[in-house]
């Protein structure tokens, strides 16, 4: 039997064609016929311009450079502001003037049909909220004209307005603009990239010498505001504290002795360590129109901030179009809450590198015991040790990243092995190495820690001896210290460059394991500022 071949192309020609006709009969049907009674068959500006009561923003549009925009053949949605809204707009300021033009210009269609409530992409980049009230439609805020709405061109969608929207800055263009933020500006804008893109840009022709001429693709790039939120963007919305001169001055003159930094360029790296401490902290994700509501807030950063409202006494604030601004004369941050935090390492976290020797070492998980609640993270180190010997004692050793030039005091964390067994009331016996940059800039390597928790850095100095609580977690004091320089770990740093270490050994013979355990469980070592 011979099979027919069907022609699916010209079904869907056919079923185009339906589409097509059926989608020009629902547009005609409710664009032309609810409110307006003709289609014009002129473009978006063309009709305008028929309009006496929208004169002044042709006017905008044209000086605007949109005039020629609006006659093309792509599809927008136009929101014209009447004349008598128009009133006290100086025509003569061109920048005003085009960005409210682009504030009220969006390419597709948006009539009020099914409408609710819609956020508009405009051209501007900005955000408007179209929607239906009980009065009616607004847009922005501003009230469609009834009469006048639906109006269909050629090429797209008319909206008379009784009002207009202004123009909002975001929190970029308002730090890059606000009279007293020179010192945030500087900064945050200094970090700024700008680069040409050759794949995105379009090659137009050439110049004289025979270069190409290229209609340019430049991107943006700013490795800060990747870290503390894209203020430059209005697709996401931000609450910013942001320090006038005075703040910042203070801030700076304050926090830059956490900063100093050995080597030929560390009044560079330390001034820019400064900024960095004083930025990192400014951002919230979401608008804060009160603070006294909240219990806490986390910055973009990850920081902390408990009964926060504190932060944003005496301040200004500005509402924006990504988000609410609060500009200060004094940044009130706790030195503990954001610029110096205390330091812990986990010591089942083996990122920033961790040796051990004669020791192996397993990460354990403390559910189901009774310390499951105090130990941190719900895990801890096991070191075990793989001799007998008591000439070769089982330690291991962390680095401590991320230490500021001051002063710290040194704490070590233990599980006891009672988390194992309830019946094991054996203690440990430890001693303490510490390594560190001293004032010379000169790495000493595994001080003693003597038994007034001194760091002895004479050679041969024998460290004393730490026995820890054997029914409960012990935070064990190990030294005070006062670190000359800070020692920061970024992306492009290794463990190897981290300059502080403590190194916890086991002091328990094998004669003694009736009375102590020669298996240290270790829960995290912890660095405390001291104001």
């Amino acid at each position: 039997m011979k099979k027919k071949k069907f022609n699916y192309m010209f079904v869907a020609v056919v079923l185009t064609l339906i589409s097509f006709v059926s989608c020009n009969d629902s547009w005609d049907s409710h664009y032309y016929n609810n409110t307006i009674q003709n289609k014009s068959s002129l473009n978006l500006y063309a009709y305008m311009k028929t309009q006496p009561e929208l004169s002044t923003f042709c006017q905008m549009i044209k000086i605007a450079g949109f005039d020629s925009i609006l006659t093309k053949p792509q599809t927008y949605t136009v929101w014209a502001p009447v004349n008598t809204a128009l009133q006290n707009i100086n025509l003569t300021d061109t920048l005003t003037v085009t960005e409210l033009v682009k504030n009220h210009i969006s390419r597709f269609s948006y009539p009020t049909s099914g409408l609710t409530s819609k956020t508009i992409y405009m051209l501007d980049k900005k955000f408007v909220t179209f929607k239906r009230t009980d009065s009616g439609f607004v847009f922005g805020g501003k009230s469609l004209i009834q009469a006048k709405s639906n109006v269909a061109a050629s090429n797209g969608i008319l909206h008379f307005i009784d009002g207009y929207v202004p123009y909002l800055t975001n929190i970029w263009e308002f730090i890059g603009t606000a009279p007293g933020l020179d010192s945030l500006r500087a900064y945050l804008y200094s970090q700024s990239v700008y680069q040409f893109d050759p794949k995105a840009s379009v090659e137009i022709g050439t110049n004289a010498h025979g270069q190409s001429i290229y209609d340019s693709i430049i991107t943006f790039s700013n490795p800060v505001l990747s870290k503390i939120g894209y203020l430059h963007v209005e697709d996401s919305v931000y609450t910013a504290l942001l320090p006038d001169n005075k703040a910042w001055t203070l801030a700076y003159n304050l926090i830059k002795s956490n900063y100093k930094t050995l080597g030929a360029g560390g009044a560079i790296t330390q001034r820019l360590n400064t900024q960095w401490a004083i930025v990192k902290n400014l951002v919230f994700r979401n608008q804060i129109t009160n603070p006294t509501n909240f219990d806490s807030l986390t910055s973009t950063t990850g920081s902390v901030f408990h009964q926060p409202s504190y932060l944003f006494d005496g301040t200004s604030q500005s509402q924006l179009s990504n988000g609410i601004v609060y500009v200060t004369d004094s940044l009130r941050f706790k030195a503990e809450d954001s610029y110096q935090q205390k330091i812990q390492v986990e010591a089942e976290n083996s990122d920033y590198g961790r040796s051990s020797l004669y020791a192996n070492l397993y990460v354990r998980s403390s559910l189901g015991s009774s310390f499951e609640n105090q130990v941190s993270q719900k895990k801890y180190l096991v070191v075990e040790p793989t001799t007998v010997s008591s000439v070769q004692q089982n330690y291991a050793a962390f680095p401590i990243p991320n230490t500021l030039s001051g002063k710290y005091r040194v704490y070590c964390v233990f599980v006891p092995s009672s988390i194992v067994s309830s019946t094991d009331a054996r203690q440990y016996k430890v001693k303490f190495y510490f390594s560190y940059l001293n004032a010379a800039g000169k790495q000493i390597t595994d001080g003693a820690i003597s038994a007034t928790n001194s760091i002895v850095t004479t050679l041969g100095s024998i460290p004393a001896i730490f026995t820890t609580n054997a029914s409960q977690i012990t935070k064990m004091f190990v030294t005070e210290i006062t670190f000359p320089y800070c020692n920061l770990y970024d992306d492009t740093s290794t463990s190897a460059s981290i300059t502080t270490r403590l190194r916890v050994e086991n002091a328990s013979k094998i004669t003694e394991t009736v009375k102590f355990d020669r298996t240290l469980r270790i829960d995290y070592i912890i660095l405390e500022p001291v104001p």
